[in-house]
């Protein structure tokens, strides 16, 4: 669908300037009467073309900006060994997936980092990219309202950076590129967390600005109904 948006114009544009010069071609040669019919439907048809192209655009605007790309599907079952202590089925976009063992906790945690594109680079393509950065259990009501506790949880790196920082580049210099990261004030990105339980299955997407959590099937969906 986003070609027809510049197709449309583009064939209506041609049209329009092959009609424009006919037309002139005509009026010079004094045949005013269909010069000037061909020469009207030209710029009628140019006209169009600009109208098509703008609506287009505009259209586009609204898709871009809400565009969400899924980056995992993220699966629990509960150990047999321990209580409150899960396997993490991690399914990526590619095919791959990644079984974690040992995960404790009555929730679970994943981030990633996030680099952005302004508005405008984002209507031509420039979609929000990734990096995962962790995955990892911990308990809902691991502090208190009292006192400054400390908080165990357990986890795993999902990747290691290659050699350039780019996210940290991105940080200090992209503004004037217009690339940006996620969430300016929270320097390590976006995360999303929820209840994990046996049977669990939750979709996590990235939307032009920060990581989703949506439900994967029902039971997933009845919790997160209940922790509204």
């Amino acid at each position: 669908m986003q070609l027809i948006w510049w197709i449309v114009p583009a064939l209506a544009g041609i049209m329009g300037i092959m009609l424009s010069f006919a037309g002139l071609g005509r009026l010079l040669k004094l045949r005013l009467a269909a010069g000037a019919l061909r020469f009207t439907s030209g710029i009628g048809m140019l006209g169009f073309a600009g109208v098509a192209a703008f609506t287009g655009l505009n259209l586009q605007t609204y898709e871009r900006l809400t565009y969400e790309q899924l980056i995992a599907t993220i699966s629990f079952d509960k150990s047999l060994e321990a209580d409150e202590t899960f396997s993490i089925t991690l399914g990526l976009p590619d095919g791959r997936t990644q079984l974690i063992r040992q995960i404790k906790g009555d929730e679970f945690s994943l981030g990633a980092q996030i680099i952005t594109f302004r508005p405008m680079a984002q209507m031509l393509g420039y979609d929000s990219v990734y990096r995962l950065e962790y995955i990892e259990g911990r308990y809902a009501r691991r502090y208190n309202t009292q006192n400054v506790t400390t908080a165990q949880s357990t986890g795993l790196q999902l990747s290691e950076n290659p050699g350039l920082d780019v996210f940290s580049l991105a940080q200090a210099h992209g503004q004037p590129l217009g690339i940006e990261t996620s969430q300016q004030d929270a320097r390590f990105g976006s995360a999303v967390y929820a209840p994990m339980a046996d049977g669990l299955v939750y979709e996590v997407s990235l939307t032009q600005s920060a990581l989703v959590l949506r439900p994967g099937n029902q039971a997933a969906r009845q919790i997160l109904q209940t922790s509204e």
